[in-house]
């Protein structure tokens, strides 16, 4: 969750990002660590308490931008929005603010003359407040932090929940500015499980909408989900029920689903795949490849037009170009130690229920009776039937280099 956060001030044109962590969150910290500079809140007495923590030197002389890390659904836009207010109204402090009926968290609370008078917490709002104010505190502000240095220390803790809110600087801190954004699901702080995922929803649709809009069919979006850092190619297709994670990258022109996982793959252009098949990591298939029903590919490359129709297993697989492996097929890549390869060559023809038996290698051009267990290597142009698989006959095949000559 603080990862988009992150990435949403730096793509903002943040240069020096640091984050206050709790020491008690140790895989919090570690997954930080190398990324940004770390600073430690040793007890959780509230935001302003957190930002104590940076020493005023730091603050002093700059424009300060202080984010909740809980806030995944800001966007860099409404970062830099105000980060421009801030900059073109020259005063001590910006905030930004939505309006929404349905939220229940800190309310601006305007004066006569419509500027701030105060943010007051959730826990601190009266009855009539909860009726009337519905304009909320998104946890997005800009100081001047020579300002914002001086006063800090001025924040108390007399409030219910005997915490140094940042809000309470604002009764020190004037004039404020108020920006206010469009969109109210930016200001969700994710504090429980059931928003999280609410928020979780809201990004899936914006990066199906940026697929969209960059010309990816997405057949059933409100069932279909792709991670951030997954990239599609134009025109390609995907289907209902399909889950794309990881760094996966998919070409142009591709079919994908229904009921497709895939996760750290690579897919060529002009390849399909599903319905109801697998693609683990390691997994790049070349152009025109074709994986059917219920096949499942892990750490397996698949060369140009090669098919894998339906009902096999490919693992620590390499597969040539134009090879086609019949239904039932499975590679036995462990050995109960190791994990082996296989390698599958050019042209090859793989009858179905065959079992190939790592490490071991089937030539260029050669075939596999149904139901074949190949435990040793089949040269090319061979043909290999029975358990263990025995080659019953050859043919020549073509050299690479030559129209010709037989190999």
């Amino acid at each position: 969750m603080v990862d988009w956060v992150l990435e949403t001030v730096k793509e903002a044109g943040v240069k020096d990002v640091k984050v206050i962590a709790n020491p008690h969150h140790a895989d919090v910290a570690a997954h930080l660590d190398a990324r940004v500079e770390l600073i430690y809140q040793r007890e959780p007495k509230g935001t302003a308490h957190a930002l104590r923590q940076i020493p005023e030197g730091e603050l002093r002389g700059r424009q300060v931008l202080v984010v909740n890390g809980d806030s995944p659904l800001l966007t860099a836009a409404s970062v830099l929005k105000v980060i421009h207010a801030h900059q073109e109204q020259a005063k001590p402090a910006t905030i930004a603010s939505v309006e929404d009926p349905t939220r229940d968290d800190g309310r601006i609370i305007r004066a006569a003359d419509g500027s701030l008078e105060k943010i007051v917490e959730r826990k601190d709002a009266t009855s009539a407040m909860r009726r009337q104010v519905h304009e909320f505190n998104v946890g997005l502000y800009c100081f001047d932090g020579s300002r914002l240095a001086g006063e800090l220390e001025k924040v108390g803790d007399d409030n219910k929940a005997r915490e140094f809110y940042l809000t309470e600087i604002f009764l020190h801190l004037r004039p404020v500015t108020v920006v206010k954004l469009d969109d109210p699901d930016e200001a969700m702080g994710v504090k429980d499980r059931v928003r999280l995922a609410k928020a979780t929803d809201i990004l899936r649709r914006r990066l199906l909408e940026q697929h969209m809009l960059s010309g990816v069919t997405i057949v059933d979006p409100d069932n279909t989900f792709i991670d951030a850092a997954v990239s599609i190619g134009q025109d390609t297709v995907i289907e209902p029920f399909t889950i794309i994670k990881g760094d996966t990258q998919i070409g142009s022109e591709c079919r994908i689903g229904p009921h497709v996982y895939i996760e750290d793959a690579r897919i060529g252009d002009r390849s399909d795949c599903g319905p109801f098949a697998k693609l683990r990591p390691g997994t790049e298939l070349a152009e025109d490849v074709h994986i059917g029903s219920f096949a499942e590919l892990v750490r397996t490359k698949v060369g140009r037009g090669s098919r894998v129709p339906h009902v096999s297993y490919l693992g620590d697989t390499d597969l040539g170009v134009d090879a086609n492996i019949g239904a039932g097929t499975i590679t036995a890549n462990f050995d109960g130690k190791n994990k082996n390869r296989t390698e599958i060559g050019d042209g090859a023809f793989v009858g179905v229920d065959t079992m190939l038996v790592a490490p071991v290698k089937l030539g260029k051009e050669s075939r596999t009776g149904a139901g074949s267990v190949v435990t040793k290597d089949v040269p090319d142009g061979a043909t290999a039937v029975g358990v263990p698989a025995r080659v019953v006959r050859r043919k020549p095949v073509k050299s690479p280099d030559s129209d010709s000559e037989p190999s």
